[in-house]
Parts: C-alpha cells; sequence; structure tokens
C-alpha cells in the first residue's frame, strides 16, 4: 500500500471514529433530553400554576383597590354629611344660647322691677298705715 491509500484509509478511520463519537454523544443527547421530559412537564405545570396564581392576585389586588377607592368615597361623603350636621348643630346652639340669654335678661328685668315694685308697695303701705295713724 501506498502512502497514499495509508492516508485515506487512516483518514476514513478517523471520520469513522469521530461520526461514532458523533452518534454515542447524540443517543446519549436523546437519552438526557429523555430523563428531562418529566421534569420540563413539572417545570410547565408549575409556570402554568404561577400565571394562575399571579392572575388570581391581580384579580384580588384589583378588588382590594376598587373597595378602597369605595371606601374612600363613602368616607368623603361620611365627612361631608358630618361637617354639615356639625354646622347645623353650633347654629341651633347659637339660636339656644341667644334665646338663653334673652330669656336669662328678662328674667332678670323681671325680678328687678319686681324687687322695685315691692319697695313702692312697702313704701306705699307705709304710707297707708302712717296715715291710717293719724285718722285714728
Amino acid at each position: 500500500m501506498s502512502t497514499y491509500e495509508v492516508m485515506i484509509v487512516i483518514g476514513m478511520a478517523v471520520w469513522i471514529v469521530i461520526g461514532t463519537g458523533i452518534m454515542i454523544a447524540l443517543f446519549y443527547a436523546i437519552g438526557l433530553i429523555r430523563g428531562m421530559r418529566p421534569a420540563l412537564t413539572h417545570l410547565e405545570k408549575a409556570s402554568e400554576t404561577a400565571s394562575r396564581v399571579a392572575s388570581s392576585l391581580s384579580e384580588d389586588a384589583e378588588g382590594v383597590g376598587k373597595a378602597l377607592r369605595n371606601a374612600g368615597e363613602s368616607t368623603e361623603r361620611m365627612v361631608d354629611l358630618v361637617e354639615d350636621r356639625v354646622a347645623e348643630a353650633a347654629a341651633l346652639l347659637e339660636v339656644v344660647q341667644e334665646e338663653a340669654e334673652e330669656t336669662f335678661l328678662t328674667t332678670a328685668s323681671l325680678l328687678r322691677g319686681l324687687r322695685r315694685g315691692k319697695k313702692k308697695v312697702s313704701a306705699g303701705r307705709r304710707v297707708t298705715r302712717a296715715i291710717g295713724n293719724l285718722r285714728r
């Protein structure tokens, strides 16, 4: 055999070894992929579950946000109503205070008039007694 033929045989042997190595590597990779299939299935299921949980949390967050907005609006309406009631109560108390002051002043004036009247009546009685005593 010539050198050329030996080189061809060696080249073919190298190609056969490389091809066999590639085939073995492919079979090994296929085995690994088949072994990973359950893990990939579990990963896919976990991803779907996480997606459902995220969707549920998003809906819950929207519900909470809506409830908070409604509560804020209700609170604002209640504050407005309380402010109106406080203003009405303040106005009513002002009227009551004015009426009480007026009643107090009227009562004080009446009592003063009664005291003066009593003094005049007492003075009139004394004068009447004195006149009566003089006639006797």
